[in-house]
């Protein structure tokens, strides 16, 4: 399909915080969103893979990778992550109560199994971001007038709820005898296959489930530090809430597979391990949080039987 062409008004925060500006949707054509990327923890060909795997707008190419070497230059100077503080149990009983309730329905517990999971607040300057962007417009949205920093429970309540789910949808094509379903989760996959046959000589029946884990915020402890894994825009709408701890889903990961669960785009264990890795509080820092214009990906399962003849 051939694009159209646009063009659309690049905004450098930077040089515009101090006067009040900030980036607005006007800024960008309607097919684009803006979305906040720690683009200088990458090598330019990572970026330059990056933004073109995430279809950014071709004027605003050299832009962000200008501000890409600058974030890098100024991630250069800043101090060593300092070990992680402890996290701090969930005691109010109401919010404990709503996360028991929660973390009880099945598609939880097969997610998260008794006993190797915790509920716990952790230090939001401690996160360390494993993905390196998130939806600006998406995350503003979340939270509402409920949210309020001196009143814990109204973390939880955004933290673990289930009506942040995955939507999606289910398309046949009969000529294919395929079926393709398509969500915005990039961890939607099939988690389910089952067979079984109608009478003695009847059709075989073939089903499957098709799901993403549970959406809530999710932190992985891997050698002492604490990897984001899951609710970066919840977490950013606490933080810009003026929330200094989020409550969270913590487990104990023993090694980088279990971060794929959650998407395939994540920063590299050399980044994530890194004296200095990225840290969720630098979506908020103007020189290195870089505004690109990103086109939304939906992640697509399609199904289909093959029929081939096999040589006895």
């Amino acid at each position: 399909m051939q694009e159209t062409e646009t063009t659309f008004r690049i905004v450098d925060r930077r040089h515009t915080a101090l006067a009040g500006e900030s980036v607005s949707s006007s800024d960008f054509p309607a097919d684009y969103r803006a979305h906040s990327v720690l683009l200088g923890y990458h090598t330019e060909n990572q970026a330059i893979a990056f933004l073109r795997g995430k279809s950014v707008h071709a004027d605003a190419m050299e832009h962000l990778l200008k501000e890409r070497a600058r974030a890098q230059s100024r991630i250069g100077t800043l101090p060593p992550l300092a070990p992680a503080a402890a996290a701090l149990p969930i005691e109010d009983a109401a919010a404990r109560a709503e996360i028991d309730q929660l973390m009880s329905r099945p598609d939880c517990k097969a997610a998260f199994p008794e006993g190797r999971w915790a509920a716990e607040l952790i230090d939001i300057a401690q996160l360390i971001a494993v993905f390196p962007s998130l939806d600006l417009r998406y995350a503003e949205s979340l939270g509402g007038a409920g949210l309020d920093a001196s009143n814990p429970l109204s973390a939880v309540r955004l933290c673990f709820n289930p009506k942040h789910s995955s939507p999606f949808h289910v398309s046949l094509d009969q000529a294919q005898k395929s079926i393709s379903i398509v969500g915005i989760h990039p961890a939607l996959e099939v988690v389910s296959l089952r067979c079984r046959q109608q009478a003695e000589d009847g059709p075989l029946l073939v089903s499957f489930m098709v799901a993403a884990p549970p959406n809530l915020v999710v932190v992985l402890r891997h050698r002492g530090r604490l990897l984001l894994c899951g609710g970066y825009h919840r977490v950013y709408c606490l933080l810009q809430a003026g929330f200094a701890r989020v409550p969270c889903v913590v487990q104990d990961a023993p090694g980088f597979g279990y971060i794929a669960r959650y998407g395939s785009a994540f920063f590299r264990e050399p980044v994530l391990m890194a004296p200095r890795p990225p840290l969720f509080t630098d979506f908020a820092d103007p020189e290195l949080a870089i505004i690109a214009p990103l086109r939304a990906a939906h992640k697509v399962t399609r199904i289909r039987p093959d029929e081939y003849l096999v040589a006895p």
